[in-house]
């Protein structure tokens, strides 16, 4: 289970925007929270020099579509935490996890850093993706609703890993001085709640509603699509929008409610498992610790229902002996970790590619402000350095990486992202395989593990009953 949101980053007045970035950043790959940075990943930005390259794009911007905004209008970059069930998940996946999440949801056109926090309960990450997209021309349009589109897709790739999803989902959760306010007793919105509550099942007709409300102390304000109230008599300044306070309370619902009693929510029972999946057989002798009859009884029940679905399984796929599961199971087992190792080479690959054509276009884009600190004289480097420190910093750093790639002549942008999306083809297509292998491996481990135990069970039958037999014949 992974719980998402968003959040925009806006500039700070006063402070400059590769300031307010470096410290957002540092902050979201602290060390002692990622392990010591393992848990870091990026997508066309470096993890060490993602601020400047953040910050680069912001000028080039500016300067080639003459766009400037306030700082308190201006969003830099924008924050995704995505939030993970404890104990469901590993970091490594969930690093992977949200490298996917944010991959999809920016289309790849954005730069992202992805940095997995391992310091509380719940493992979570940490999503700064780049406000301008890569070619620097537009910006993020952060659509009414964003968070939907985030929760899909978030959703969907929890099911493709085998991780539990809130099939539904409670309303967006109170921002926290909402609730440390409804802690104290001193929420408007709460106290708001409550009044409605105790009013509508004392009314008629909505106008009787309106005037029941006044008599409480309330302004109202009505247009076409909104019902607000205020306590201006207690000191509130602002009104609230009936809306806000929960899908019982808009309008409509509101209508709906005159004259009914408020219904307390019931507490749900945890549902029954109803899939058809194998699950492994359990030990009722070391379960009985401490257990009454009624529990001894649901285990056998429970046992006899896994073992018809364990014969079940084994007439519907043909297997007719141990051997042949054993080998198949094996077989399976091996293809789905070649699968996967397949697939991290491809993710590799992918990774190198991007990490180089990140480089190849960045010494583009400062080359000339290279070229101009080289010719600049030494009393004037210091100066020329310190106003263009981002863009050199980018470049020495695509210096060392031609370095490190060892050929003369550099692969063109072009080449590489074919390259790159024959490697993505290949990757969706072996994913394909992987999920069909896992689930056949998972269920084939399991029915095994079931023939196992009940083999062990017979066996164990078998010398108790010859135990006894030989008990009689020496009476």
């Amino acid at each position: 289970m992974a719980i998402s949101k968003i959040k925009p980053r806006h500039a700070s007045e006063g402070r400059s925007i590769a300031a307010v970035l470096k410290d957002r950043i540092d902050y979201d790959k602290n060390p002692d929270k990622t392990k010591g940075g393992l848990l870091v990943s990026s997508y066309q930005c470096g993890a060490d020099t993602a601020w400047q390259e953040f910050a680069l794009s912001k000028q080039i911007y500016e300067a080639e579509t003459g766009r400037k905004r306030a700082p308190e209008n201006d969003v830099i970059s924008y924050l995704i935490i995505q939030s993970f069930k404890p104990g469901e998940i590993t970091p490594e996946d969930a690093n992977k996890l949200g490298y996917q999440l944010a991959l999809e949801f920016t289309g790849g056109q954005h730069q992202f850093l992805v940095a997995t926090h391992v310091d509380k309960k719940h493992i979570h990450c940490h999503i700064e993706f780049n406000s301008t997209t890569l070619d620097c021309t537009h910006k993020f349009n952060n659509y009414r609703n964003t968070y939907q589109t985030i929760r899909k897709i978030n959703d969907r790739l929890c099911r493709e890993h085998g991780l539990s999803v809130i099939e539904q989902p409670k309303e967006k959760g109170k921002h926290y001085a909402e609730w440390a306010n409804a802690r104290r007793g001193t929420s408007w919105k709460d106290k708001l709640r409550r009044t409605i509550d105790r009013v509508l099942p004392t009314v008629s007709s909505y106008d009787e509603f309106l005037a029941a409300m006044r008599r409480e102390g309330y302004e109202i304000q009505t247009t076409r699509k909104a019902l607000s109230f205020r306590l201006a008599s207690e000191g509130q300044e602002r009104f609230t929008r009936a809306k806000t306070l929960g899908a019982d309370y808009t309008p409509e619902a509101i209508k709906e409610r005159i004259g009914q009693p408020v219904k307390r929510p019931r507490r749900r029972a945890a549902p029954l498992q109803k899939n058809g999946r194998v699950n492994l057989l359990l030990d009722i002798q070391s379960r009985l610790q401490g257990r009454g009859p009624g529990y001894e009884r649901w285990l056998k029940i429970h046992n006899l229902k896994e073992a018809a679905k364990t014969l079940n399984y084994l007439t519907e796929h043909n297997i007719t002996d141990y051997d042949l599961l054993a080998a198949r199971t094996a077989s399976v087992s091996e293809n789905f970790e070649k699968t996967a190792t397949a697939i991290k080479q491809y993710e590799h690959r992918m990774e190198q590619i991007a990490d180089l054509k990140k480089h190849i276009i960045n010494y583009a884009k400062t080359r000339d402000t290279y070229v101009a600190y080289r010719k600049a004289s030494p009393r004037e480097k210091a100066r020329f350095r310190a106003a263009h420190e981002a863009e050199l910093l980018l470049h020495e750093a695509a210096k060392r990486a031609f370095d490190e790639f060892g050929e003369k002549k550099l692969p063109t942008v072009k080449t590489l992202q074919a390259e790159y999306n024959d490697l993505l083809a290949k990757k969706k297509a072996a994913y394909e395989d992987y999920k069909r292998l896992r689930k056949e491996n998972q269920e084939l481990q399991t029915v095994k593990a079931n023939v196992d135990a009940l083999l062990r069970i017979e066996q164990v039958q078998e010398y108790q009953q010859e135990k006894e037999n030989n008990q009689e014949q020496g009476r």
